[in-house]
């Protein structure tokens, strides 16, 4: 079964859609940079709105991670990392290198995303799906996230060609950025479940 991770998250109301629709992570953006940062105050008003639970996982999301403290992010998620974080997720931008990066430490998982120059994610950009496809290969057995661009609309057909581990949304189940439409998350949900459904 794909599992699914919902990123960006900013409102309760949002959150308590996803833990309703069973995805199996929230991913909130800790990079100051994006419009979807959620700084220290606000995530704790958040959390103590709409507990997660212990049985969804809830990743801190880092351009560039340089160690202290997540807070509320049991898993740490960067594209650049200047101190140690074990078990983190370690985001590959899709440059067209079929080649994994010599990375310090193993990483727990692999998130592919798109690469924007200046950007670090959440850009709505679909990476190549046969470059993808070929990490899934070269990485295993480290579970592979597929992201970037993902939508409703095309995540079935991204599965089927990249049978990744999971898929990671944001911006494709958004009405603005951080913004989530229910609507949008159960059909990318539904979506996912009716792909798997026809491996």
């Amino acid at each position: 079964m794909t599992r699914i991770k919902f990123c960006g998250m900013r409102r309760p109301e949002d959150v308590k859609c996803a833990l309703d629709l069973g995805v199996n992570a929230v991913g909130f953006v800790r990079e100051q940079s994006s419009p979807r940062f959620i700084d220290d105050q606000a995530l704790s008003d958040l959390i103590a709105l709409q507990p997660v639970g212990p049985f969804v996982t809830t990743v801190s999301v880092f351009g560039v991670w340089r160690g202290g403290v997540a807070t509320f992010g049991t898993v740490i998620q960067a594209s650049e990392f200047e101190a140690e974080a074990f078990g983190a997720i370690w985001a590959l931008r899709d440059t067209g290198d079929a080649d994994l990066p010599d990375w310090p430490t193993a990483p727990s998982a692999i998130l592919l995303d798109a690469h924007v120059e200046g950007q670090w994610g959440g850009t709505g950009r679909t990476v190549d799906w046969e470059w993808a496809f070929s990490i899934v290969s070269e990485a295993w057995p480290v579970p592979v996230i597929l992201a970037g661009g993902l939508t409703p609309d095309n995540v079935a057909e991204a599965i089927r060609i990249v049978r990744p581990y999971a898929v990671d949304v944001s911006s494709g189940i958004e009405e603005s950025p951080g913004v989530k439409d229910h609507g949008k998350m159960k059909a990318f949900v539904e979506a996912v479940r009716a792909a798997d459904e026809g491996r």
